[in-house]
């Protein structure tokens, strides 16, 4: 009896172990600190993680938008050359209730800078981007 305890134990953690479970930022610049994180790390299911299910990307000056994470992750994946790293800045952070406009600086070492506006919302346990305009258009 103690054999098969250890054995099914053993399975538990292994399988909890494959589970890739992110970290809910807790507040709206620990988001913009686990996207550096996670754009460096090239760990597109993190990204992913910090956007709400129907987002959107600002694309263009036009206002061409990604929709939903997929899309999104398509569109970020444009900005990810060679062995870089993503720095972000919160400028202002206007928070009321469960929703959060910011205005953020960000540059990729070696690479493209912008200024961001971003709408993020405070749900399930944590803040995700609901509106993510990198280039402030």
């Amino acid at each position: 009896m103690k054999v098969i305890l250890a054995l099914l134990l053993s399975s538990l953690s292994f399988l909890a172990f494959g589970a890739n479970e992110y970290k809910k930022p807790q507040t709206p610049s620990e988001l913009h600190e686990l996207f550096g994180y996670y754009f460096a790390k090239k760990d597109m299911e993190g990204l992913a993680s910090l956007f709400h299910p129907s987002a959107v990307l600002i694309t263009d000056e036009s206002g061409s938008q990604a929709e939903g994470r997929e899309a999104i992750i398509s569109q970020l994946e444009t900005y990810m050359e060679g062995e870089s790293s993503m720095t972000t800045h919160s400028v202002s952070i206007h928070v009321n209730g469960d929703t959060a406009l910011v205005r953020s600086d960000w540059e990729i070492t070696g690479g493209q800078k912008g200024m961001a506006l971003e709408v993020m919302t405070y749900e399930n346990g944590g803040w995700g981007y609901v509106i993510d305009n990198p280039n402030g258009f």
